[in-house]
């Protein structure tokens, strides 16, 4: 769209159902599909290539330098030119994955739907570590946020986690009272999450010792994507298709 107007400047049919954001290498549009296909899109709305998979895209894919990285229901982790289209070799996650994976130096950590985190050396195409929760069968939907210390994932067994980037080990955790499904958002000290209580309650936690920095927020609803910042405000929205923006205050 022309972010100026609204005005519809051009669409690309997938065929299938999109459940992940889009991202960009430069001028490109890169865009996963439940039709089991990534798709890499030239800035007039025109295919440049596409990538298959054996499964559904779930979430966004990520890009580092001149590398993008898609995982799904494939249970592996690929890396891909992202010029190209080709195939740069893959990890088994050990799981499916419907989270979107974070790049943090020469690392992607993603979540899995068998209970894992998982940390790849996207250069040497090498698991680093993996991290289980305690409680089985509660799978990790979150896309995890990455700081130089911390990985922290929210899991559908109510807990947020905070996991070492380095060791893989658990640094602490918070129990919400509903599954935790969207991203959770690290702003300097604080990370913010909401859950999937029907009271829409929004968390602030303090990013070194989880715990609790502000007095809990209830929202009109549940809680099922990521907050975003601004400037000087916290923006999240609802499952009644509430949006809300929380100021310094």
């Amino acid at each position: 769209l022309d972010k100026n107007t609204g005005a519809i400047l051009w669409k690309f049919d997938t065929t299938g159902e999109i459940t992940g954001g889009a991202n960009f290498h430069g001028d490109n549009v890169l865009i996963g599909c439940h039709n089991n296909m990534l798709y890499c899109l030239k800035p007039d709305g025109t295919k440049h290539w596409q990538f298959p998979i054996e499964g559904p895209v779930n979430g966004a894919v990520a890009v580092v330098e001149d590398r993008t990285f898609v995982a799904g229901c494939d249970s592996l982790l690929h890396v891909i030119d992202a010029a190209t289209g080709k195939s740069l070799g893959n990890v088994d996650l050990g799981g499916q994955a419907g989270a979107t994976a974070a790049v943090f130096g020469d690392s992607v950590y993603v979540g899995t739907m068998s209970n894992q985190v998982v940390a790849v050396n996207w250069k040497t195409l090498k698991k680093q570590w993996h991290f289980e929760a305690p409680r089985k069968q509660q799978p990790f939907y979150s896309s995890a946020s990455v700081t130089a210390t911390h990985v922290i994932a929210g899991s559908r067994d109510k807990k947020l986690y905070a996991i070492d980037r380095v060791t893989g080990l658990e640094k602490w955790s918070f129990t919400a009272e509903g599954m935790i499904d969207g991203s959770p958002l690290v702003v300097g000290s604080k990370v913010y999450f909401g859950s999937l209580h029907d009271d829409g309650h929004f968390h602030t936690l303090d990013l070194k010792t989880g715990k609790k920095a502000a007095a809990l927020m209830e929202l009109d609803s549940a809680v099922t994507g990521s907050p975003a910042a601004g400037p000087d405000c916290i923006l999240i929205g609802t499952e009644k298709g509430s949006l809300y923006c929380l100021g310094s205050k």
